[in-house]
């Protein structure tokens, strides 16, 4: 679908993270905990919503400051079997950082995580992956 560069890069890891912790936040109710239990009034509502979507903001940033260089050299790599070893270690290193400095008590975390991960990594590549292995 994309074409490998820096730039598409930074926006898988951003879409993978925007849907990351959109589905995070449904699960265990975290939005109904912080923003709607909280909000007793309309204007509290987009307040508290407000500053929900920008601590997520900030946090993905951070993450996707973190990944989004090694992911790009992974992705420039032409040999099939460094390519996949990397993609491997890649996604191992993701899921142990988010795990066990994120969300150490909840590893399912990190699995929802990494399966989004992989999921949203071959529909943004899989052409580039298809040209790679033929």
């Amino acid at each position: 679908m994309f074409k490998i560069s820096f730039l598409n890069s930074v926006f898988y890891l951003f879409v993978k993270y925007t849907i990351f912790f959109f589905i995070l936040a449904l699960i265990g109710d975290r939005f109904r905990n912080a923003v709607i239990n909280n909000a007793e009034t309309s204007i509290e509502m987009f307040k508290l919503t407000f500053g929900y979507v920008l601590y997520i903001l900030v946090y993905m940033f951070f993450l996707i400051l973190f990944f989004s260089v090694p992911l790009y050299y992974i992705l420039k790599i032409e040999n099939k079997i460094y390519f996949v070893l990397s993609m491997i270690a890649f996604f191992v290193i993701e899921y142990f950082t988010y795990t066990y400095l994120s969300s150490p008590s909840d590893k399912m975390i990190g699995i929802y995580n990494l399966i989004i991960g992989i999921v949203v990594f071959v529909l943004f590549f899989y052409k580039s992956i298809i040209k790679l292995f033929k």
